[in-house]
């Protein structure tokens, strides 16, 4: 090898070298930026994708910093983020129903977990109720403009029964045991985890009846009116939980587990509700639907002071989704 080639040699080697280098120092200095976040999320089990996202560090290679702001109820989720005091919530098909007719600037990114089980109706033992017939008359107690009431239309509807046909009567949803206990009422229509509660509590008094599959509630992922930033930062959530439902579905006891460690609740809880659940990002026409149904009866029902139900697909963002699953998007466009 001659020198003149030699030197050639060198300095391509050394050409090379200087372009890697500088290609990792650009790599590391021309990171993605990363957008701070807040997101309310209702403590409960249904809110298991985002505990999980947090305990996997979910987040990190997306373009957001996440902090959980952690609220009793889809309710108070839903107010902070129609108050501007958080970027995302949790909040479930009910609500969405009931707040689109208060034409609220909001929308929905993603469904994250259904459950087909979660809203549960339970009656006296002793009473035999065994149709929805029986429960003419009877005093049903439940919490107003929630599933819960939307529940019990559902249930009557089945034996051609309104809600003219019995006594309701409204509670708060960690009330409605103690009206039954102080038998004011006599079956009621709560949510999980009263249902498990009120099972633990009255074992034996209580009959929890098969309803399972006869309302499916959604668990989705919302934000005011967004614009393409905000439509950036959901695209990055849903990344994260896009990791934690795949880490679900191949780990499900480190999931309960990490679910019973931040919820602080027992195995017995996890194990009455996780068979209920299924853990999947989409949009779909049975979001839709669901929520169409929910605001008509709210109408019908003259819950609401509108006479008319809004489009509901200008409250459905699908922009983040298509851009992570886009054959989970199941809409309109």
């Amino acid at each position: 090898m001659t020198l003149k080639t030699l030197s050639f040699s060198l300095v391509t080697a050394l050409t090379v070298i200087i372009i890697i280098l500088l290609c990792l120092y650009l790599s590391k200095h021309w990171q993605q930026p990363k957008y701070p976040v807040v997101i309310a999320v209702s403590k409960t089990p249904l809110s298991t994708p985002f505990y999980v996202a947090k305990a996997i560090n979910a987040f990190d290679d997306t373009c957001v910093n996440v902090e959980f702001d952690e609220v009793v109820g889809g309710q108070r989720a839903f107010a902070k983020v129609l108050n501007g005091e958080v970027d995302f919530g949790t909040s479930s098909d009910s609500l969405i129903a009931f707040k689109s007719l208060e034409g609220q600037p909001f929308v929905t990114h993603a469904m994250f977990v259904q459950s087909d089980n979660d809203v549960k109706f339970i009656s006296r033992a002793s009473a035999n109720f065994e149709s929805a017939l029986d429960l003419k008359g009877q005093r049903i107690g439940v919490t107003k403009g929630t599933a819960s009431e939307y529940f019990l239309s559902t249930l009557l509807a089945l034996e051609g029964l309104t809600t003219e046909d019995v006594r309701v009567y409204y509670y708060e949803p960690e009330q409605l045991v103690n009206g039954f206990i102080a038998q004011d009422i006599d079956a009621f229509i709560p949510w999980e985890p009263f249902g498990f509660y009120s099972d633990q509590l009255l074992s034996g008094i209580i009959k929890i009846h098969d309803t399972k599959s006869l309302n499916t509630l959604s668990f989705n992922l919302i934000s005011p009116t967004a614009n393409n930033l905000v439509v950036e930062k959901a695209k990055c959530v849903i990344q994260g939980l896009d990791l934690a439902i795949d880490y679900i579905t191949s780990h499900p006891l480190e999931s309960k587990a990490i679910v019973m460690n931040e919820l602080n609740i027992s195995t017995e809880f996890i194990e009455w509700v996780w068979p209920d659940y299924i853990f999947k990002l989409g949009l779909n026409q049975s979001l839709i639907h669901s929520v169409e149904s929910q605001a008509n009866w709210a109408v019908a029902t003259q819950m609401s002071q509108y006479d008319n139900v809004p489009h509901i697909e200008r409250f459905i963002d699908s922009r983040a989704m298509l851009q992570i699953i886009p054959n989970a998007v199941n809409i309109p466009q």
